[in-house]
């Protein structure tokens, strides 16, 4: 093992603190033969009760045993910093043994069992069908084999987010560090993802963190995969180090998620309402995110802010801060980063924006009062149910998680015109006459400003010095009205052609407008495989 691999596995394994009690069982429970555990990572459960116990039988079958049991799950402890904040118990996951062919019913209390999932392995996890989550926070099956874990979705534990540090960070772009330790002293291992053959002065900068809230694994998952494609082998990847140095911390909440929490960390403090509070009451994460961010932030602020949450609705969204606690630019910036993300994303539609006003208490707030319109800063939110709100089309999976991974990259690369072998925006068209510039922010365009043709037939050209060869396909950016939800082909990338580029270098372009009042702002050129 070389230097680097060493410190970083000293990193991953430095921190540890007793895990959850068992679970409290009532006498009937504990004769019934099914035995209830939570002393494993990220394991929780706060007490079970026999509420019916009896014998099915069937002709010519053998009587099989069912039984009913009220599960309740755990509350997070209570808050000191904000006492009037009620605490959650959203999250469960508990191992169960002694139900091999047994029909069991388990009734949730204090959370839901909106379709959770089960794991006879501790690994491989499946969720429960319609029919076995039919009535309203119940689950019912006959179970394979004599062990199984339920949880509310697949766990994504401290124990796998190391060893993924551990592959992450083999990596020539990857480097690791530290970033403080928590209040039970677990680290807080954060990546630096970037080109490192490239000086950073002028590359772009990006924060993203994870797992405030330790029920919500979706958003592991799917900032798993966003990790997995920055710091692979693929070109627009390699571009994108390049130009851009990407500050990651997958677990803003390590002791929460080692001990089955649900929002808060393991004194009940909710990190994400966490960052204008008095230094008795911040609680240790915090402040060590607060420090790196200022330390980070000394030069220059950071450009994008992602803040990785998953929420109970059933549709992905952004929360958008609004204009009136921002700025109009600021609101605008935000709602073209939204609607990128959209763009051709199935799993995210323009209706699901949701929308609220900026307060210090939050990490957005933060930045806002550091850094006003210099940081764009948004939380995003995975749901753990299904799309869209949809509950007939496709529901969340680790598989689809993946997937929409690359609408954010993609999101990311095309806000801040990364250049690119593959995926290139070309903006600030130069004008041939007939147009007019406009900088209202009541439409949705790129940077400082976009073109109105004054007349049927305006030209605008498109040029970048080195483009490779290839044939491209070619989309504009239809820029629409600044409305909540966008109107069906505004404010998205509408292909208008393709072109092929025959040698590398040199390459522009002339775009035509139809008719006068037609609106000229960035193109895309995407490279065909």
């Amino acid at each position: 093992m070389n230097i680097k691999n060493l410190l970083l596995a000293l990193l991953l394994t430095i921190g540890s603190y007793t895990l959850a009690a068992q679970v409290k069982m009532d006498p009937q429970t504990e004769k019934c033969g099914v035995k209830f555990f939570t002393n494993f990572e990220s394991g929780s459960l706060d007490s079970v009760s026999v509420k019916a116990m009896m014998m099915i039988h069937a002709q010519m079958q053998l009587a099989q045993p069912a039984l009913e049991f009220d599960i309740y799950s755990r509350f997070d402890p209570k808050n000191p910093a904000d006492p009037q904040l009620p605490p959650s118990a959203r999250w469960y996951h508990f191992l169960m043994t002694g139900v091999k062919g047994k029909d069991i019913q388990l009734n949730v209390h204090n959370s839901d069992a909106r379709r959770p999932f089960y794991s006879y392995d501790g690994k491989n996890y499946i969720r429960f069908t319609e029919e076995e989550c039919a009535k309203e926070n119940t689950i019912q099956k006959k179970y394979e084999k004599d062990s199984v874990y339920i949880a509310y979705f697949t766990p994504y534990t401290e124990s796998y987010l190391n060893s993924r540090l551990q592959e992450w960070g083999k990596r020539d772009c990857v480097e690791t560090i530290s970033i403080g330790k928590s209040e039970h002293g677990r680290n807080m291992p954060l990546m630096i993802v970037t080109d490192n053959n490239v000086p950073d002065k002028n590359k772009k900068r990006v924060y993203i963190h994870g797992r405030i809230h330790t029920s919500e694994t979706p958003g592991s998952w799917h900032l798993d995969q966003m990790i997995e494609t920055l710091t692979g082998n693929c070109q627009y990847a390699e571009d994108l180090r390049k130009n851009v140095v990407f500050y990651i911390l997958p677990f803003t909440n390590p002791d929460g998620v080692q001990e089955g929490m649900s929002r808060s960390n393991s004194n009940g403090i909710n990190l994400e309402v966490n960052y204008n509070y008095s230094d008795e009451l911040t609680a240790q994460e915090v402040k060590n995110i607060k420090a790196f961010l200022t330390k980070v932030t000394a030069e220059k602020p950071i450009d994008v802010v992602l803040n990785m949450h998953s929420q109970s609705l059933n549709q992905t969204t952004y929360w958008v801060h609004k204009a009136e606690t921002t700025s109009d630019r600021y609101y605008k910036d935000l709602m073209l980063f939204s609607n990128l993300t959209i763009d051709r994303n199935p799993y995210f539609r323009k209706d699901d924006l949701k929308f609220s006003n900026v307060s210090p208490r939050y990490l957005e707030g933060w930045f806002w009062e550091n850094f006003g319109e210099r940081s764009l800063a948004a939380t995003f939110e995975t749901p753990y149910t299904f799309y869209n709100n949809n509950r007939d089309g496709e529901w969340v999976s680790l598989e689809n998680l993946r997937a929409m991974a690359i609408h954010n990259i993609y999101a990311i690369g095309d806000y801040l015109n990364i250049p690119s072998a593959k995926r290139v925006v070309l903006s600030e068209p130069s004008r041939r006459g007939g147009f007019e510039k406009k900088t209202d922010m009541q439409h949705i365009y790129f940077g400082d400003s976009y073109l109105v043709a004054k007349k049927d037939g305006a030209t605008v050209k498109y040029k970048i010095k080195n483009l490779p060869a290839g044939r491209y396909d070619v989309y504009k950016w239809n820029a629409g009205e600044n409305l909540k939800v966008s109107k069906d082909g505004e404010n998205e990338w509408i292909k208008i052609g393709t072109v092929t580029q025959l040698t590398d270098g040199r390459f522009q372009c002339l775009r035509k407008m139809s008719a006068k009042g037609d609106i000229a702002d960035s193109i895309l050129l995407i490279k065909q495989e």
